[in-house]
């Protein structure tokens, strides 16, 4: 029986990789002169701000100038969510999930690989606080070397063995941190051309879409 859920934010709870490639795609046309090639958007999956930074502008900045040019991109991204109102929100059926499982007591948090402005933007936004404690919510504070950590702390937070926990998630790396915890459950979203790749991952028990129709046998 799944004691705790864990629920990754972007790209699961949140469909925002379009998002953020229009805001490096403003960043690079504000502080290189020039758009995003395919090439750097392809290099730029899995990778942390830093990294993309060094990537676009080299490896001369200072931590302080990089640190600045990060909060400058997700200030960027913000400003792209917020200008189109069609795309930002929830995952269709979600809402409706979240309603259930507050409802049946499950303890569950956010555990996301995004910045406190980010994080505080979207609990404004999408009103999460309706569902979370938005003081257990776990975000990138600097004090987390990996997802996996992150996942751990998510389920102290909520004072659950992580062996208990299910995790939704949607990235690959993700997903893989997620099995190396040894949780409980699994269950992956994605598109329908990767449904197929998803299943064959370690850990995986299923593949979702978005959370219309949601299976609540996959709790027990």
């Amino acid at each position: 029986m799944i004691k705790g859920i864990l629920f990754d934010f972007n790209g699961t709870m949140f469909f925002d990789g379009p998002m953020h490639k229009k805001a490096w795609n403003t960043f690079s046309l504000k502080y290189r002169n020039k758009p995003i090639t395919d090439d750097e958007l392809d290099h730029m999956h899995g990778q942390t701000n830093k990294r993309i930074i060094e990537m676009l502008m080299g490896d001369h900045l200072s931590e302080e100038e990089s640190k600045n040019l990060s909060l400058s991109k997700e200030a960027l991204y913000r400003e792209v969510c917020r200008n189109d109102p069609a795309t930002f929100h929830l995952v269709d059926g979600l809402e409706e999930v979240l309603d259930t499982l507050k409802q049946r007591h499950i303890p569950m948090t956010i555990c996301s690989a995004s910045i406190k402005d980010n994080i505080d933007f979207f609990i404004s936004s999408f009103h999460l606080d309706r569902w979370f404690d938005v003081d257990k919510i776990v975000y990138d504070d600097g004090l987390h070397t990996n997802k996996m950590t992150m996942f751990q702390d998510g389920a102290s937070r909520i004072d659950v063995p992580i062996e208990e926990c299910l995790v939704f998630e949607d990235s690959l790396s993700g997903i893989d941190f997620a099995y190396r915890c040894h949780v409980a459950k699994i269950i992956a979203i994605t598109t329908l051309d990767k449904v197929a790749e998803y299943k064959q991952l370690p850990g995986v028990n299923t593949v979702i879409q978005d959370f219309m129709k949601f299976d609540y046998s996959l709790l027990k």
